[in-house]
């Protein structure tokens, strides 16, 4: 991950995202982005995002509905794969439902939040075309497992700013996902939810303390680095419990990491 490979990603993704009709501009801050400026725009609206490779872009879409009501917003926010937002591609993501915005850590390692701005006054139809889902495991929807590897990334941006307050609060709320995983599991296993004593359960997630490579010379950035590493592996072990078929998505954020730390390294050098 590099400034260019980064602003080369956000261009082709501008590219992707006016290829919808209804789409009439997009924008980050105050900067407005159309087809016929593109390029141009595309790349002043990075410019003015960009911090760092830890940088998300502040990107919404301005929605040109059909007038008649056929599609609401609602309707139309719900398929984020439109816009590329596929477990094939991303490695998480959330929905943010008061801000109409979703927040995307994609595996390439680009992190946008991503909202939504309407107008009615369409004529031509939105044509939403049919998508497969998965099948949900009541007991533990896939929402959270989006969110989690969403958070696993927000929580190591956090780390490599040196902001170790939300970094740990966000390590720590991870964890204790886990927790309230193996809660569950529980109790399927014992068919009730009340457990006047437990069974002396070994925690998942502290059996991969100490085991993370991403090291420093900071004693609290490897404490919580540490949390981090452990939490993505029981994660996905955990989350086969629920669907069987889950792919390991602790390799994408592994890799995430690489850059990071190597960035954290090139920075101090």
């Amino acid at each position: 991950m590099t400034k260019d490979n980064m602003e080369e990603a956000f261009l082709r993704y501008l590219e992707d995202i006016f290829q919808h009709p209804e789409i009439i501009s997009a924008a980050v801050r105050d900067i407005v982005i159309t087809r016929e400026t593109r390029c141009e725009a595309g790349k002043q609206a990075f410019e003015a995002g960009f911090h760092d490779i830890y940088s998300d872009i502040d990107l919404s879409v301005k929605v040109n509905l059909p007038k008649n009501g056929s599609v609401t917003p609602e309707d139309y926010m719900k398929r984020i794969d439109r816009f590329g937002v596929t477990k094939d591609t991303a490695l998480g993501w959330m929905f943010v439902p008061i801000n109409k915005m979703y927040r995307i850590i994609f595996k390439s390692g680009m992190r946008y939040d991503f909202g939504f701005d309407f107008v009615h006054e369409g004529e031509d139809p939105v044509v939403l075309e049919p998508y497969a889902t998965e099948e949900e495991n009541a007991n533990w929807p896939l929402d959270n497992i989006n969110r989690f590897w969403f958070i696993q990334v927000q929580a190591l941006g956090k780390l490599y700013r040196k902001d170790y307050l939300i970094s740990s609060h966000l390590a720590n709320m991870n964890c204790n996902d886990t927790l309230v995983m193996q809660m569950i599991l529980r109790d399927i296993k014992y068919g009730t939810n009340h457990h006047r004593y437990g069974y002396s359960e070994e925690l998942e997630y502290i059996k991969e303390l100490g085991k993370t490579p991403y090291r420093t010379d900071d004693p609290t950035f490897n404490r919580i680095a540490d949390h981090l590493y452990a939490a993505a592996i029981s994660y996905d072990r955990l989350a086969k419990n629920f669907y069987p078929e889950y792919q390991n998505r602790s390799y994408d954020f592994f890799t995430i990491w690489d850059c990071y730390h190597s960035g954290r390294n090139e920075r101090e050098e």
